[in-house]
């Protein structure tokens, strides 16, 4: 799907169901909540209305690994996902709860970093169109997570608004929708 991000070829899928309600980042009083985790942050350099469309970004840009960054920080957190870290159980659970069997597509799915989400964005229409096509999914006008740290404030992760390209961080105990991408890899 995105032929060229940041100069990196990075083939994506992107999964045809979003959650079926907002989940956390992280609850409140969790380790995830309270941990900065410094290896999965993406800093966009401009946030609010429109930011979507036009931001750059610095870190880490590709958010494939960062369920694994995650684990190694939390590995007693990470243990039970569905309580601690219910939109990154989304992305873990997600081939199983689609119903997909085909070994290609019921694993690797990953909450995307804000750069993503923004190229996502950016590339809305004609995914949409897609998207329609294959299973009626539709964006909406949710707001989406990132799996993207916020640099500042350990509690804080990055979220794109798909009515309108807005970017900015939010609180991990926030109820927001997820949806997940996946890296194909060459064969």
């Amino acid at each position: 799907m995105f032929s060229d991000i940041y100069g990196v070829p990075t083939p994506k899928v992107i999964g045809l169901q979003q959650s079926a309600s907002s989940l956390k980042w992280a609850p409140s009083g969790t380790t995830g909540y309270k941990t900065k985790f410094t290896k999965i942050v993406c800093t966009p350099s401009q946030t609010g209305t429109g930011a979507a469309l036009t931001a750059t970004f610095t870190g880490d840009t590709e958010g494939s690994d960062n369920w694994a960054e995650i684990c190694a920080v939390d590995p007693e957190g990470t243990a039970d996902a569905a309580t601690n870290y219910p939109a990154f159980n989304f992305a873990n659970t997600y081939g199983t709860t689609a119903g997909l069997t085909d070994t290609d597509y019921a694993t690797g799915w990953y909450v995307p970093s804000v750069a993503e989400l923004c190229e996502v964005y950016k590339n809305k229409d004609v995914i949409q169109t897609s998207l329609t096509a294959a299973s009626g999914f539709t964006f909406g006008k949710n707001y989406y997570w990132s799996s993207s740290q916020y640099a500042s404030l350990e509690r804080n992760a990055y979220q794109v608004g798909f009515n309108d390209g807005y970017v900015d961080y939010y609180r991990k105990y926030d109820n927001i929708y997820v949806f997940v991408l996946q890296a194909l890899t060459a064969e």
